[in-house]
């Protein structure tokens, strides 16, 4: 390492490939004092003015502001302040166009300048005994530098302590073509200058310094060494161009390469500008913070160009106006002719970093022409870079393969496009490029982040269940020695115990079955047995609560019966039998015993015989016509369906029935036992088919009994009676009555274990007699002669019939 620096310090320099030499256009510059410009009418600050973040600001719009007042603040170095240029009053606070080729807005406050400046403000500079290394950063940072040759990185970032540092380089070497103001600076503040490095040296504590000046400034080099001592050496080195740039000056003057991956700290090494050491002077010394800078105005449409001290935050229009009297909308380039861009707007303001404005001619932009893979731009890419490849990568969007290239290297100092013969703004393209890989980079380092949030998350997680493993076992153990402690007491476990009932219950749950798709399913028999139990049980209630209906109807039915008795006991018993029979099958209300059975019987019988049928019907009206309107109506379903059907199929018959019950109802004792309706009307049935003269008999019996029967005759309330009644009426209520009584005589004599017979087949029986026997036909003819000849002497009041 002493060899290294000695080898130094005896005036060695290296050489670094590529590079060019553009026209420097110096001569003509007036590098004497600078002059100070007139004020403008309004400062644009832009509030930030630097690489990193902006500060908090400090000024509200309508505040007054001092001249070297901040307008913001922070605790942190990568976000150095801004300040006041010039004492005025806050009239806005937005977003402005400023000093970028983007054209992108930045925010910016706005001071409406006074005409009569008040004093400046700032803090009091610092003395010898003050100017510690933390004491300068902590100023450096308050006074807002920033690195003063183009790149803007904050100093007090820049110079804070850290590794040891071998050498400090102090760049004069403004390889760029027009811009003269670092050699201005050095040309007529060469103490002051010099007074800024000694400051950067004490913060640093390097091991040599060096002050690197190109060879054509001669009388920079001059000026400064009047003012240097043994601790700083001025170099002169080679006019080649980028021999500014950062890495390229140290390769010349220490002869290592600093890579993309690296930082000249890295190696031992820091690079600041002349105009920055000046400033740290002007911080530390005075106190004054950096609101003011040389800029060089050159061009073709500069007469007279030289440098000026210019107020941060003018305008490019305000000093077009003031210097070259050419319109606002003139065509400005910020920077060199190498690195500087096209100014979108001339109301972008002069900046921290800017150096230079170069005024020419409108021109016509270059006519890019296809690439001729001469390969000038590799020979002139300082950095050793391929250009050409970088450019068809740039062109594709193919990121990956420029960043193996190493684009990220490349300094964008503009060499290769200088050299290419096709005018292919290389440049440009490179920039765009990269802006996509940063851009990359930064989505990808958010993505690492959000990957180790992940798996941090997911290591408290694990964390957190081991713990709770961790504490469950130690339970458990405090648990079992618990239990042995109650073992030993005779004390039952509380957990063990709920346990056993947990198992129990699983115990006692159903058995699973498979069902046919292969699924396990709990097997419910059982639940579904007991459930059909409770069913029958509620069926069996409730067909018991409708017994009991059923035994009140019938108690009801025995009351009208006993009502009936008072005048025909035994046609009241039959009653009340029929009753009890007819309820059980009856509405809720009452049964009502339909007709359609005899009815269809009827219009059978009458579609056999037509002439009957009619016989019949006239029959019908004529005993209507005669009975009388209270008549007792005598109404058993059953007794009236047989004799409807009787009557339908053979009238002697019928009324030689009706004759002898009404002879052997008038014998019988009045508590004569209750045969069943049913019976009655099958012995009736019985008798009608063997022996038709004893059926014409009783017919005729019946119907003189009738006639004297009581008008007032009891009526039965039962409305099956009732309807049995109507149908009785419709055909012969007299051959109706009669047949009743018949029907209790002859059930008295009748055998208890005779065999029941159904209706339907009495009323076939009695319809086949009809149709084989003339003589019953005929005693039905005169029966009904007689009927209708009492009708006339009687002359009852009439009764519409109702039932057809």
């Amino acid at each position: 390492m002493v060899a290294w620096l000695e080898k130094i310090k005896q005036g060695f320099t290296w050489n670094y490939q590529g590079g060019v030499h553009p026209e420097t256009n110096k001569q003509l510059i007036n590098c004497e004092k600078p002059e100070w410009l007139a004020n403008p009418e309004y400062l644009t600050i832009p509030v930030q003015q630097h690489i990193g973040s902006a500060a908090k600001l400090l000024v509200v719009v309508g505040q007054k502001v001092l001249r070297g007042q901040a307008l913001n603040e922070s605790q942190f170095y990568q976000a150095p302040p801004v300040h006041a240029s010039c004492s005025g009053t806050i009239v806005a606070i937005e977003p402005r166009v400023t000093a970028h080729a983007s054209a992108i807005p930045e925010l910016a406050i706005v001071i409406k300048v006074d005409e009569q400046q008040r004093d400046a403000v700032w803090p009091a500079p610092l003395s010898q005994n003050q100017q510690t290394p933390e004491l300068i950063c902590q100023r450096v940072h308050q006074s807002g530098i920033a690195g003063m040759g183009g790149a803007g990185f904050p100093t007090a970032l820049k110079i804070s302590p850290h590794k040891p540092l071998d050498i400090l380089i102090i760049n004069g070497a403004e390889c760029e073509p027009y811009i003269t103001a670092d050699d201005c600076l050095m040309r007529n503040y060469p103490a002051e200058v010099i007074k800024g490095v000694q400051i950067l040296q004490t913060a640093l504590q390097p091991k040599l310094t060096i002050i690197a000046i190109e060879n054509d400034k001669p009388e920079a080099i001059e000026a400064l060494s009047k003012h240097t001592n043994d601790s700083i050496i001025i170099r002169s080195i080679p006019t080649k161009y980028p021999s500014g740039g950062e890495k390229q000056l140290i390769e010349i003057l220490t002869g290592q390469q600093v890579t993309a991956s690296q930082l000249p700290i890295d190696l031992g090494m820091l690079v600041q500008n002349v105009g920055t050491a000046y400033a740290v002077h002007r911080a530390v010394d005075i106190g004054e913070p950096l609101i003011s800078r040389i800029v060089t105005i050159a061009g073709d449409l500069v007469e007279q160009p030289a440098n000026y001290w210019l107020p941060l935050g003018t305008s490019v229009a305000h000093i077009l106006s003031e210097k070259l009297q050419v319109a606002n909308n003139t065509p400005t380039i910020m920077g060199g002719s190498m690195m500087g861009f096209m100014l979108p707007n001339n109301q972008a303001p002069i900046v921290k970093t800017s150096n230079c404005l170069i005024v020419n001619h409108p021109q016509a932009a270059a006519t890019e022409s296809p690439c001729i893979r001469c390969g000038e731009c590799a020979q002139a890419c300082p950095m050793g870079l391929l250009p050409q490849q970088l450019y068809w990568f740039s062109q594709a969007d193919e990121l990956n393969k420029a960043r193996s290239y190493n684009m990220m290297d490349c300094i964008e100092c503009g060499a290769c496009a200088f050299v290419c013969p096709s005018q292919i703004s290389l440049v440009q393209h490179y920039r765009t490029a990269k802006a996509k890989i940063r851009a990359e980079d930064l989505a990808k380092q958010e993505a690492d982040i959000a990957k180790q949030r992940f798996e941090a998350r997911l290591a408290r997680l694990e964390k957190d269940k081991l713990e709770r493993k961790a504490k469950h076992q130690q339970a458990a153990l405090r648990r079992q020695e618990q239990t042995n402690a109650n073992s030993s007491a005779n004390k039952p476990d509380p957990v063990a115990a709920a346990l056993a009932r947990v198992k129990q219950s699983k115990a006692q749950a159903p058995a699973a079955i498979q069902t046919t798709s292969g699924e396990w399913i709990p097997d419910n028999q059982q639940a579904i047995a007991e459930r059909e139990a409770r069913k029958q049980q509620r069926r069996l209630a409730k067909e018991q609560g409708l017994k009991a209906s059923s035994d009140s109807n019938e108690t009801q039915a025995e009351s009208h019966s006993d009502k009936a008795k008072s005048s025909n006991p035994a046609v009241a018993a039959a009653i009340a039998r029929a009753k009890a029979k007819k309820l059980a099958a009856t509405d809720t209300a009452q049964t009502e015993t339909p007709v359609a059975n005899d009815t269809k019987v009827a219009a059978t019988t009458k579609s056999t015989n037509p002439a009957v049928a009619a016989a019949i019907a006239r029959a019908k009206a004529k005993k209507l016509a005669a009975t009388d309107t209270v008549q007792t109506e005598t109404p058993v379903a059953d007794d009236t369906k047989v004799a409807v059907k009787a009557k339908s199929t053979n009238p002697a018959v019928a009324a030689a029935i009706a004759r002898a019950k009404a002879k052997k109802l008038g014998a019988t004792d009045a508590a004569q036992t209750e045969t069943p309706v049913a019976s009655d009307a099958k012995v009736a049935a019985t008798t009608k088919s063997t022996n038709p003269a004893v059926a014409a008999a009783v017919a005729r019996a019946k119907a003189k009994k009738l006639a004297a029967t009581d008008a007032a005759q009891t009526e039965t309330s039962v409305a099956n009676d009732t309807k049995v009644a109507v149908k009785a009426k419709s055909t012969n209520p007299a051959v109706a009555a009669a047949i009743a009584r018949a029907k209790a005589k002859k059930l008295a004599a009748t055998d208890t274990a005779q065999t029941e017979m159904p209706v339907a087949d009495d009323a076939k029986v009695t319809a086949t007699t009809k149709s084989t026997n003339p003589a019953v036909a005929a005693a039905v003819a005169r029966a009904k002669a007689k009927a209708k000849k009492r009708a006339e002497q009687t002359k009852p009041q009439e009764t519409k019939p109702n039932d057809q």
